[in-house]
């Protein structure tokens, strides 16, 4: 409020200098005969006027700027417009002939070669030029009101979006390795407490992190041989995982359990999807704040990890992509019952900052 104030007051006092400029240092008779009596009365003069204009002002700016807005019909809004030049410059002209003239100036004639006419627009002039720049500077900054509103609405619908997209990873991933640990369970395997242990770790770290702005790469990495080694002790000699990680800085930041959900795809497709043996290969590399992630697996005729069920898993992905970064590209296609995704990101194009800090 007090910062409100005092700009309406900067507004004022700039507003009234230029008044008092042109009316003292644009006139023949100050020039001819500058002296400290005639300024006096021209500012004396001013601030009576400037009395009118700065209620006119504000009437337009909280009274007649609100009903036009509001108003279905404008029949009344122009009435009351019209109702305000014409009482404004009623007072601006009384103003000026009662009180200016005949008190300050002592003088009638002054005028007198002016029509009333050319008197009475040269007075309204004066009114709207003054209350004009105000409306406008009022009208702009509704509008940029509005217009940052409607932004941080979208951005916090983005952000529950982003929000909703990661809490779809939890459950999915929960379903599937919570058959991992009941297959292994029924065949009293000893590798049952290996399991469950890694899981745990991989569920804590989804837990704490889903939520959070940024993770490091190296702390995905991690998560990703710790699910990658559940998965061989859940399937043993049936599956194959060649990987191949180069990470130059393992402590760039990039948004929480974004490659993840790529691994686990390639797992459920690449070995619930084909009978007998299979291979899945796995390739994330990080160089000069650019990511670059490839998964590949066998699939067969029938089974194509774009439909059904993985909605949740690429759509989900492209869509948190799409959302949080500038310059990424992410490709998924099947070649010769061959299913690969690859994956390239710009990290330093991250733009989901505002959906964290709306």
């Amino acid at each position: 409020m007090t910062k409100r104030i005092l700009l309406h007051l900067a507004f004022w006092l700039i507003y009234f200098c230029i008044v008092l400029y042109n009316d003292l240092f644009l006139s023949a008779s100050f020039l001819a005969n500058p002296s400290w009596p005639w300024a006096s009365k021209a500012i004396l003069a001013q601030s009576l006027l400037l009395l009118i204009k700065i209620a006119t002002v504000y009437y337009t700016l909280y009274l007649l700027i609100p009903h036009w807005m509001k108003a279905r019909s404008k029949i009344v809004p122009v009435l009351e417009t019209l109702a305000l030049c014409i009482v404004a410059l009623v007072l601006y002209r009384l103003m000026i002939q009662v009180v200016i003239w005949k008190w300050i100036y002592n003088s009638e004639a002054a005028l007198n070669n002016l029509s009333f006419v050319a008197r009475a627009f040269h007075s309204l002039l004066d009114i709207l030029q003054v209350a004009g720049v105000a409306a406008a500077i009022k009208l702009l900054r509704l509008r940029l009101a509005a217009a940052q509103k409607e932004k941080a609405l979208v951005r916090e619908k983005l952000s529950s979006e982003i929000l909703h997209l990661k809490s779809q990873v939890n459950p999915h991933f929960l379903f599937n390795s919570l058959n991992s640990v009941f297959a292994l369970s029924r065949m009293q395997s000893e590798k049952t407490p290996d399991l469950v242990m890694r899981l745990s770790n991989i569920l804590r770290y989804m837990l704490y992190q889903s939520e959070k702005e940024f993770s490091t790469i190296g702390e995905e990495v991690k998560i990703i041989r710790d699910y990658i080694e559940l998965q061989q002790l859940r399937f043993g000699d049936r599956v194959t995982v060649k990987t191949e990680i180069n990470i130059d800085e393992p402590a760039a930041q990039i948004t929480p359990l974004l490659l993840l959900p790529l691994v686990e795809n390639a797992f459920k497709h690449g070995v619930g999807g084909v009978a007998g043996n299979t291979e899945i290969s796995i390739r994330i590399a990080f160089r000069d704040g650019r990511l670059v992630m490839q998964t590949g697996n066998a699939v067969s005729a029938e089974n194509t990890p774009e439909t059904g069920e993985t909605g949740i898993g690429l759509s989900n992905i492209r869509r948190q992509l799409e959302l949080l970064y500038k310059d990424y590209t992410f490709t998924a296609e099947k070649k010769e019952q061959v299913f690969s995704v690859n994956l390239h990101i710009n990290i330093k194009s991250y733009a989901g900052t505002e959906l964290y800090h709306h």
